[in-house]
Protein backbone atom coordinates (compact mmCIF):
# COMPACT_ATOMS: atom_id res chain seq x y z
CA UNK A 1 0.00 0.00 0.00
CA UNK A 2 1.34 3.36 -0.96
CA UNK A 3 1.32 6.50 1.51
CA UNK A 4 0.94 9.79 1.72
CA UNK A 5 -2.17 11.80 0.68
CA UNK A 6 -3.43 12.43 -2.64
CA UNK A 7 -0.99 15.20 -3.44
CA UNK A 8 1.94 13.01 -2.75
CA UNK A 9 -0.02 9.89 -4.71
CA UNK A 10 0.38 13.16 -8.41
CA UNK A 11 3.27 13.94 -7.62
CA UNK A 12 4.86 10.29 -7.64
CA UNK A 13 2.49 9.23 -10.30
CA UNK A 14 3.59 12.23 -13.01
CA UNK A 15 6.99 10.44 -11.34
CA UNK A 16 6.46 7.44 -12.77
CA UNK A 17 5.29 5.27 -9.92
CA UNK A 18 2.26 2.73 -11.14
CA UNK A 19 1.87 1.75 -7.28
CA UNK A 20 0.81 5.43 -6.83
CA UNK A 21 -1.90 5.47 -9.17
CA UNK A 22 -3.49 2.03 -8.41
CA UNK A 23 -3.43 3.78 -5.03
CA UNK A 24 -5.26 6.56 -6.54
CA UNK A 25 -7.50 3.88 -7.93
CA UNK A 26 -8.00 2.06 -4.67
CA UNK A 27 -9.30 5.13 -2.82
CA UNK A 28 -11.44 6.91 -5.13
CA UNK A 29 -13.04 3.53 -7.46
CA UNK A 30 -16.15 3.89 -5.31
CA UNK A 31 -16.70 7.52 -5.44
CA UNK A 32 -15.99 7.03 -8.89
CA UNK A 33 -18.79 4.33 -9.51
CA UNK A 34 -21.27 5.96 -7.76
CA UNK A 35 -20.81 8.82 -10.20
CA UNK A 36 -20.77 6.96 -12.93
CA UNK A 37 -24.05 5.24 -12.28
CA UNK A 38 -25.82 8.69 -11.92
CA UNK A 39 -24.45 9.94 -15.80
CA UNK A 40 -24.41 6.60 -17.49
CA UNK A 41 -26.55 6.11 -20.33
CA UNK A 42 -27.04 2.30 -19.35
CA UNK A 43 -25.81 0.64 -16.51
CA UNK A 44 -23.49 -1.54 -18.56
CA UNK A 45 -21.67 1.49 -19.30
CA UNK A 46 -20.74 1.78 -15.58
CA UNK A 47 -17.43 0.52 -15.59
CA UNK A 48 -16.51 1.73 -19.01
CA UNK A 49 -16.78 5.42 -17.72
CA UNK A 50 -14.82 4.58 -14.59
CA UNK A 51 -12.26 2.42 -16.68
CA UNK A 52 -12.20 5.78 -19.19
CA UNK A 53 -12.11 8.13 -16.82
CA UNK A 54 -9.06 6.89 -15.16
CA UNK A 55 -7.23 5.82 -17.90
CA UNK A 56 -7.76 9.61 -19.59
CA UNK A 57 -6.20 10.86 -16.27
CA UNK A 58 -3.01 8.90 -15.63
CA UNK A 59 -2.24 9.61 -19.63
CA UNK A 60 -2.49 13.07 -18.57
CA UNK A 61 -0.70 12.59 -15.89
CA UNK A 62 2.19 10.91 -17.18
CA UNK A 63 2.68 13.88 -19.43
CA UNK A 64 3.27 16.50 -16.88
CA UNK A 65 -0.70 17.68 -16.25
CA UNK A 66 -3.83 16.96 -14.47
CA UNK A 67 -4.94 17.84 -10.98
CA UNK A 68 -2.07 18.78 -8.37
CA UNK A 69 -4.45 18.26 -5.23
CA UNK A 70 -8.26 17.32 -5.58
CA UNK A 71 -7.73 14.28 -7.26
CA UNK A 72 -11.84 13.16 -6.82
CA UNK A 73 -13.19 16.50 -7.93
CA UNK A 74 -11.07 16.32 -11.03
CA UNK A 75 -12.14 12.41 -11.17
CA UNK A 76 -15.62 12.73 -10.73
CA UNK A 77 -16.08 15.67 -13.34
CA UNK A 78 -13.73 13.58 -15.95
CA UNK A 79 -16.79 10.81 -15.76
CA UNK A 80 -19.56 13.63 -16.15
CA UNK A 81 -17.66 14.98 -18.68
CA UNK A 82 -16.82 11.58 -20.92
CA UNK A 83 -20.79 10.44 -20.20
CA UNK A 84 -22.06 14.23 -21.59
CA UNK A 85 -19.36 13.57 -24.88
CA UNK A 86 -20.70 10.09 -25.14
CA UNK A 87 -24.47 11.17 -24.92
CA UNK A 88 -23.88 13.70 -27.69
CA UNK A 89 -21.93 11.62 -29.75
CA UNK A 90 -24.87 9.13 -29.68
CA UNK A 91 -27.34 11.67 -30.57
CA UNK A 92 -25.26 13.14 -33.27
CA UNK A 93 -25.39 9.19 -34.91
CA UNK A 94 -28.62 9.17 -34.15
CA UNK A 95 -29.78 12.36 -36.27
CA UNK A 96 -27.34 11.72 -39.05
CA UNK A 97 -29.64 8.49 -39.50
CA UNK A 98 -32.40 10.58 -39.36
CA UNK A 99 -31.04 12.98 -41.91
CA UNK A 100 -30.17 9.98 -44.49
CA UNK A 101 -32.99 7.89 -43.87
CA UNK A 102 -31.25 4.92 -42.97
CA UNK A 103 -33.49 3.77 -40.05
CA UNK A 104 -36.56 3.79 -42.14
CA UNK A 105 -37.87 0.32 -43.78
CA UNK A 106 -37.45 1.20 -47.26
CA UNK A 107 -39.71 -1.82 -48.26
CA UNK A 108 -42.74 0.41 -47.39
CA UNK A 109 -43.86 2.48 -50.95
CA UNK A 110 -43.96 6.35 -50.65
CA UNK A 111 -48.12 7.13 -50.87
CA UNK A 112 -48.62 10.57 -51.95
CA UNK A 113 -51.87 11.90 -50.43
CA UNK A 114 -52.66 14.41 -52.99
CA UNK A 115 -52.34 11.73 -55.80
CA UNK A 116 -53.78 9.26 -53.41
CA UNK A 117 -57.02 11.43 -53.22
CA UNK A 118 -57.04 12.04 -57.12
CA UNK A 119 -56.93 8.26 -57.76
CA UNK A 120 -59.84 7.88 -55.08
CA UNK A 121 -62.08 10.62 -57.24
CA UNK A 122 -61.02 9.18 -60.67
CA UNK A 123 -62.25 5.29 -59.35
CA UNK A 124 -65.71 6.62 -58.36
CA UNK A 125 -66.53 8.45 -61.01
CA UNK A 126 -65.46 5.47 -63.33
CA UNK A 127 -67.28 2.94 -60.66
CA UNK A 128 -70.49 5.14 -60.77
CA UNK A 129 -70.82 4.82 -64.76
CA UNK A 130 -71.16 1.05 -64.50
CA UNK A 131 -74.23 -0.66 -65.03
CA UNK A 132 -75.93 -1.50 -61.67
CA UNK A 133 -75.39 -4.80 -62.15
CA UNK A 134 -71.61 -4.53 -62.97
CA UNK A 135 -70.85 -2.93 -59.92
CA UNK A 136 -72.51 -5.66 -57.73
CA UNK A 137 -70.42 -8.06 -59.02
CA UNK A 138 -67.18 -6.23 -58.80
CA UNK A 139 -68.09 -5.77 -55.21
CA UNK A 140 -68.80 -9.30 -54.85
CA UNK A 141 -65.39 -10.85 -56.24
CA UNK A 142 -62.79 -7.57 -55.32
CA UNK A 143 -64.32 -6.58 -51.75
CA UNK A 144 -66.38 -9.42 -50.58
CA UNK A 145 -63.75 -12.24 -52.34
CA UNK A 146 -66.47 -14.11 -53.21
CA UNK A 147 -65.30 -17.43 -56.05
CA UNK A 148 -67.09 -17.31 -58.94
CA UNK A 149 -69.13 -20.44 -57.58
CA UNK A 150 -70.41 -18.13 -54.80
CA UNK A 151 -71.48 -15.13 -57.18
CA UNK A 152 -73.51 -17.94 -59.75
CA UNK A 153 -75.41 -19.03 -56.63
CA UNK A 154 -76.21 -14.92 -55.53
CA UNK A 155 -77.38 -14.06 -58.88
CA UNK A 156 -79.07 -17.06 -60.23
CA UNK A 157 -76.35 -18.00 -62.85
CA UNK A 158 -74.52 -20.59 -63.44
CA UNK A 159 -70.48 -20.72 -62.43
CA UNK A 160 -69.13 -19.90 -66.18
CA UNK A 161 -71.81 -17.32 -66.64
CA UNK A 162 -70.53 -15.50 -63.15
CA UNK A 163 -67.00 -16.04 -64.13
CA UNK A 164 -67.82 -14.68 -67.82
CA UNK A 165 -69.82 -11.48 -66.12
CA UNK A 166 -67.16 -10.72 -63.78
CA UNK A 167 -64.86 -10.60 -66.59
CA UNK A 168 -67.15 -8.25 -68.60
CA UNK A 169 -67.51 -5.45 -65.56
CA UNK A 170 -64.04 -5.98 -65.18
CA UNK A 171 -63.46 -4.74 -68.72
CA UNK A 172 -66.11 -2.52 -68.22
CA UNK A 173 -64.16 -0.62 -65.31
CA UNK A 174 -61.21 -0.61 -67.32
CA UNK A 175 -62.70 1.62 -69.89
CA UNK A 176 -64.38 3.35 -68.13
CA UNK A 177 -61.33 4.16 -65.76
CA UNK A 178 -59.60 4.84 -69.01
CA UNK A 179 -62.15 7.53 -70.50
CA UNK A 180 -62.30 9.52 -66.98
CA UNK A 181 -58.68 10.03 -67.09
CA UNK A 182 -58.44 10.82 -70.64
CA UNK A 183 -57.53 14.53 -70.89
CA UNK A 184 -55.60 14.62 -68.04
CA UNK A 185 -52.14 16.06 -69.04
CA UNK A 186 -50.26 12.86 -67.56
CA UNK A 187 -50.44 9.64 -68.81
CA UNK A 188 -51.94 7.64 -66.53
CA UNK A 189 -51.28 3.84 -65.61
CA UNK A 190 -54.59 1.89 -65.60
CA UNK A 191 -54.68 0.13 -62.16
CA UNK A 192 -56.03 -3.50 -62.14
CA UNK A 193 -59.46 -3.90 -60.81
CA UNK A 194 -59.00 -4.86 -57.05
CA UNK A 195 -56.86 -2.09 -57.05
CA UNK A 196 -59.11 0.47 -57.94
CA UNK A 197 -61.70 -0.80 -55.62
CA UNK A 198 -59.16 -0.81 -52.74
CA UNK A 199 -58.47 3.09 -53.37
CA UNK A 200 -62.43 3.80 -53.78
Amino acid sequence: MYAGDDGTLLEAVRSGSSAAFAELYARHRAAARTMAKQVAATPADVDDLVSEAFANILDVLQRGAGPVTAFRAYLLTTIRNLAAAASSRDRRVFLAAELDGSHLDETLPFVDPAVAELERNLVKQAFSRLPRRWRHVLWCVEVEKQTPAEVGRYFGISRNSAAALTYRARKGLREAYTQVCRGEPAQRRLAAPGELLAAA
